[in-house]
């Protein structure tokens, strides 16, 4: 075995000896000693030379058992070489066949709903609505075409009567009656319909004035639209006998009229009435009449008494929305007639939305003439309707009467 030869330090104590590969000098008895210690270490390892060394592994730290038992020496595995991954087992892979989704070529018709009462309509209603003025007068009763309208409002008038402002939009009917004379009240009705169409018997020299001031496309008997429009119904003695149908309403007034905007928010399927607690109905006393409702659970609706006397239309049908709306508003002399009370339809106040057998106390607001009415409960959120039609009576504070 040939060894390197290192620098010598003559100076140095103990310093470190090399040796020739060919054999050792004679001299001190410790150089003899040291080539013996190293001649026994060569021999030993030749005769270690022929033991097998095994790989070096990795340990791991097994999991304690609970109970202690026999214990088993596992058997060993070899590591990889360094710089090799370890050998796993492999999940045998399965072919998973990918199905395309089935293409249809039949495509679902788009779900429209109606802008007043939240019902599902076949195809989009574009046409304005169409507000007609009926006489609610005892010798006016029954009505036509009440039960087809989308929306009602009561409202005070002379005498402490009342009169409706029916709104048409997503239901025709084939006699809309009796109609009466429009008041200047009407015009807060309307002006946030998006030009709708206004059917009247007709009005003073103020109120007619103050209406072509208004956005809406008037139709009054006696004016150049409105011929073919009305007739007399034998049936009742006139003022009380003028008539229309929707289908010569629309055909005199739909092409300058627009589309409405959406008037109430309106629950889904099954969607409780947030905030509300059961009742039976509610009174409203005007003076001269007093209205009724009672929750008719046959007929999902508020079915309507009319001074003590079930209210129905022509038809025998009773009147029972399916939304009846108390919006207690302060009423104020109309500049047309001292005589004429005018309701305040901006601003805010109480309201009482009776919808499902259930009331909920809330406020309403309408903060311009433009806008629409918002109804929202205590907590300040918007009360959602039950789709389908909704009576709005415009109360004065005091005159409404829950009944539990």
């Amino acid at each position: 075995m040939e060894h390197v030869r290192e620098p010598f330090d003559e100076g140095r104590q103990g310093a470190v000896r090399t040796f020739r590969s060919t054999g050792i000098s004679a001299g001190r008895t410790r150089q003899r000693l040291s080539w013996a210690t190293w001649l026994a270490a060569l021999m030993l390892l030749a005769a270690c030379s022929s033991i097998t060394v095994p790989p070096e592994t990795t340990e791991v730290e097994s999991a304690p058992t609970a109970t202690p038992t026999t214990a088993v020496t596992p058997p060993t595995t070899a590591a990889p070489p360094v710089g090799t991954a370890p050998s796993t087992t492999a999940a045998p892979v399965t072919s998973v066949p990918v199905t395309e989704p089935a293409t249809s070529t039949t495509v679902a018709a788009p779900q429209f709903t109606a802008p007043f009462t939240g019902l599902p309509t076949p195809t989009e209603i574009l046409r304005p609505a169409a507000v007609v003025k009926i006489d609610n007068h005892p010798r006016a009763l029954p009505q036509w075409g009440v039960n087809q309208a989308d929306v009602v409002y009561e409202e005070l008038v002379e005498a402490r009567l009342t009169r409706f402002a029916a709104i048409f939009h997503s239901t025709n009917a084939d006699v809309v009656g009796p109609v009466r004379s429009a008041r200047t009240g009407d015009f807060a009705l309307l002006s946030n319909l998006n030009r709708p169409i206004f059917v009247n018997s007709g009005a003073n020299d103020y109120t007619a004035r103050a209406l072509r001031r208004v956005d809406a496309i008037a139709i009054i008997d006696g004016a150049a639209i409105a011929k073919g429009v009305f007739e007399r119904s034998p049936e009742k003695n006139a003022p009380h006998n003028l008539v229309t149908d929707t289908a010569r309403i629309y055909a005199a007034g739909a092409a300058e009229g627009r589309t409405p905007p959406k008037y109430f928010r309106f629950r889904a399927e099954g969607q409780p009435l947030p905030r509300g607690t059961s009742v039976s109905g509610v009174d409203v006393d005007y003076g001269q009449i007093k209205a009724s409702y009672r929750w008719d659970a046959a007929a999902a609706g508020w079915a309507r008494t009319q001074n003590g006397n079930d209210h129905t239309d022509f038809d025998g049908v009773r009147i029972a929305p399916e939304n009846v709306i108390v919006q207690f508003v302060r009423y104020r002399q109309s500049p047309a007639d001292a005589a004429t009370p005018e309701p305040v339809l901006t601003g805010s106040g109480e309201a009482w939305i009776f919808s499902d057998g259930m009331l909920v106390r809330g406020t309403w607001e309408r903060l311009s003439e433009l806008d629409v009415t918002v109804f929202r409960s205590d907590n300040a959120l918007i009360v959602p309707l039950t789709p389908g039609r909704t009576w709005i009576s415009l109360a004065r504070a005091g005159t409404a009467e829950i009944v539990p």
